[in-house]
């Protein structure tokens, strides 16, 4: 699992001034939003005696820890300790939480996991430029899984699944031919050709499969003869290491928005009803079975590329998995072996661009990443 990025944590339009806790990389997190309605991320665990804030209230522009009444504003900064100091409203400066940064976009919270500094950190890609046109139908499915994230994508980016897993597909050719478009350090772009009945392809027909790994998201376009144009995007953030939280996103031209396939004939609309017909199929039977066969899976994680007999197909989603791993050897990847050791006696948190600023002076100590010497500490103290 991957630091450094920004992640899906929840539905924009439902979060209140009441707080909610979201678990994503391992971590409990809570947001909320103040009198203003602007929307803020902390670290879940109180510095005092480690209750969770989410249970707590919002009052002030402040959050109030349920057990001891201690209060922290946006930044992380206690404000206040209201019983057992001297000086209540002049906390130590240790007496803070990591904060973290926020943004909404395509209807969702985003959060950055990570102490990249604002001029360091990417930007959540544009994969949608529909979504605030007004010309689209839109449908927000969220889901969780027991499946791991990186499963979750390497699936969304798998053309020749769609054809045995899905009923809705049973009709469609059964082999593809992969025309690459894209393909860089955090993003790739490839149009799925489909074969006909002869093995031959159209590069107007298929499906154009995208990921980025910046916000762990995938999209998929359709392009089909005489069938209306539908996007499908998947963000899918990690929980953990075995489970997901999917926000699947479906669009679908409006009757009255002039769309194009790539051969250039005009597609048409849609109404409210049809669209809602599929964004009802998805949630009730699409997702469940790509989870029929997806639980079954092992092991559970990506496999090894010397572990799988990979074929021509697969080019996009061994693509996916590859700048994936790569992204994380430079961003950060936490040592979950080493987190497990020391979970039950020990609160670690994810780095946030404070402790980058002002290293010294926080309470709970950061996650183990990955060749930071932490497995080796443990064998000594063992």
């Amino acid at each position: 699992m991957n630091i450094n990025n920004w992640y899906a944590a929840c539905i924009a339009g439902e979060l209140s001034d009441k707080p909610q806790q979201v678990t994503i990389l391992g971590a409990d997190l809570v947001f909320f939003r103040d009198d203003t309605g602007a929307a803020y991320c902390l670290s879940d665990l109180c510095i005092h005696r480690g209750a969770s804030l989410s249970i707590g209230e919002c009052k002030n522009g402040t959050i109030v820890c349920p057990q001891h009444g201690w209060n922290y504003n946006s930044e992380g900064k206690c404000t206040l300790i209201p019983a057992g100091s001297k000086n209540p409203a002049k906390p130590p400066k240790r007496a803070r939480v990591p904060s973290y940064p926020v943004q909404e976009k395509y209807g969702l919270l985003f959060v950055f996991l990570g102490d990249m500094a604002e001029d360091e950190r990417p930007e959540i890609p544009d994969i949608m430029p529909e979504y605030d046109t007004g010309d689209w139908h839109i449908g927000i499915i969220p889901r969780s899984k027991d499946i791991s994230y990186m499963r979750m994508h390497e699936n969304y980016n798998d053309p020749c699944h769609v054809h045995y897993v899905h009923e809705f597909a049973a009709w469609l050719p059964k082999g593809v031919t992969i025309i690459d478009h894209e393909n860089a350090d955090t993003h790739v772009k490839a149009f799925h050709a489909s074969w006909n009945a002869k093995g031959q392809y159209s590069e107007h027909i298929g499906l154009m499969m995208e990921y980025n790994v910046i916000s762990s998201v995938s999209r998929n376009t359709n392009y089909q003869p005489d069938y209306p144009y539908q996007i499908v995007t998947a963000y899918v953030t990690p929980v953990d290491e075995l489970n997901s939280q999917i926000f699947m996103i479906i669009l679908m031209a409006k009757e009255t928005t002039k769309t194009f396939g790539l051969d250039g004939k005009e597609l048409r609309g849609v109404g409210a009803e049809e669209h809602q017909m599929l964004v009802d199929m998805t949630r009730d039977q699409v997702m469940d079975e790509d989870y029929t066969v997806l639980k079954t899976t092992r092991p559970r994680l990506s496999a090894q590329f010397t572990e799988e007999l990979l074929v021509e197909t697969d080019r996009t989603l061994a693509q996916v998995r590859k700048i994936t791993q790569e992204y994380a050897v430079k961003a950060g990847e936490i040592d979950t072996v080493a987190l497990a050791a020391l979970a039950n006696n020990h609160i670690h948190v994810i780095p946030c661009p404070g402790h980058k600023a002002d290293p010294k002076n926080w309470v709970h100590k950061t996650v183990p990443l990955k060749n930071s010497g932490i497995r080796d500490e443990l064998k000594a103290v063992s």
